[in-house]
């Protein structure tokens, strides 16, 4: 039985979007049975997941595919520059998404198109089985279909839509307590909370606020978190010692180098920096209110030692919290942090676990990395 307060997105299938024209599938649902790191796995599905590709082979595509549904049910920030190029340059076709998610054991399945990351062709939301929402902007032929209590009196004209028919749903009715009802609004605060971010300079991100400049340093701060970013440091094995200090009316980090104080942002390395975007977005929640539903950080260990990226790995699998991270560093392929069923690899024509890339029988003691350096999991 499934414990309450289970709340994961079990897949994604996506086609004619970004590098992906023929349908591409994600499924974090696809485990096996391993009797270690049990902590990486949730109820049967990957909680703390690792991908692996080529370049060009789609890992940063798979990550805004995860994330365009911010763009239909949220308010908060989408990066558009990442969405410029959007559909496939080959089919010509509008863009498919199908999210697969999991409420207290119940599936919620929303399927749409789009044209671009807001022109939403057609929509539909099924709740165990059934059809909450159907939308078709259909020129000729327009269909806007509701079957949620307490949207009876709802306007339920499509040519009115100017924005996602759920969206539409959920700002313009007084919905009743059903099951159906709750699945509803448990999908929105799920969406509500994900969060992708890139471990580079730019500092971008997709989800969670609504706000596109965040202060890190001030967020830090002002929430009484300075000490446990101390602590998060050197339990990361930074030496260095950190500290904040106020200029022109804001707060600013420095380095404590001897009886010196430099400024962070100059004398700190890329890895430094690295961890403080790290701990801004995940280490500095109060509460598990505060923790992002699902997080995707691409290239999340491009300035990591190895060493540093098993930190992360082990810090993550602590949080609740489902996590996708990307990497091209295979150092950190090894049971001795995850299982098979945890890591991915990412192609244009497919996604896949380890588990089920090869009939070889994978065991605790294989070396994963030698594995898919030899093309075990697929060339």
């Amino acid at each position: 039985m499934r414990r309450k307060g289970f709340y994961m997105l079990k897949s994604l299938t996506v086609s004619n979007f970004k590098i992906f024209e023929s349908p591409v599938t994600i499924d974090f649902s696809a485990t096996g049975n391993y009797a270690f790191n049990k902590d990486a796995v949730k109820d049967g599905i990957s909680k703390t997941s690792v991908m692996y590709g080529k370049n060009a082979s789609g890992k940063s595509s798979i990550a805004l595919a995860l994330f365009d549904i911010v763009a239909n049910l949220t308010d908060n920030y989408i990066s558009p520059k990442d969405y410029v190029i959007y559909l496939n340059a080959s089919s010509g076709k509008p863009a498919e998404f199908k999210y697969v998610f999991t409420f207290d054991g119940k599936d919620v399945v929303y399927e749409y198109k789009k044209t671009n990351i807001f022109s939403i062709i057609s929509e539909k939301l099924t709740i165990n089985g059934k059809t909450a929402v159907l939308y078709d902007g259909n020129i000729k032929h327009p269909v806007f279909e509701v079957n949620l209590p307490g949207t009876e009196r709802l306007n339920k004209n499509p040519r009115a839509l100017q924005i996602s028919a759920l969206k539409w749903v959920k700002s313009n009715s007084i919905l009743e307590k059903s099951d159906e009802n709750i699945l509803f609004e448990k999908l929105f605060a799920f969406v509500n909370k994900m969060l992708l971010f890139w471990s580079l300079q730019d500092r971008s991100f997709v989800g969670y606020s609504p706000v596109s400049n965040l202060n890190i340093t001030e967020q830090i701060v002002r929430q009484g978190q300075f000490s446990k970013l101390q602590g998060f440091f050197k339990e990361a094995g930074i030496k260095d010692e950190i500290t904040h200090l106020k200029h022109n009316g804001s707060e600013h980090l420095a380095l404590k180098i001897g009886k010196q104080l430099l400024d962070f942002t100059s004398a700190s390395s890329q890895g430094m920096k690295s961890l403080l975007l790290f701990f801004s977005w995940l280490g500095c929640c109060k509460n598990e209110t505060e923790m992002p539903s699902f997080v995707c950080i691409d290239e999340f260990d491009a300035y990591y030692h190895y060493e540093l990226s098993y930190f992360i790995i082990e810090f993550l699998k602590k949080l609740n919290c489902q996590a996708l991270l990307t990497t091209h560093n295979t150092a950190i392929f090894t049971n001795d942090l995850l299982r098979p069923d945890c890591y991915f690899i990412c192609t244009k024509e497919k996604i896949t676990n380890v588990h089920n890339a090869t009939e070889k029988e994978i065991r605790e003691g294989h070396n994963l990395e030698k594995l898919y350096r030899g093309g075990t999991f697929g060339k």
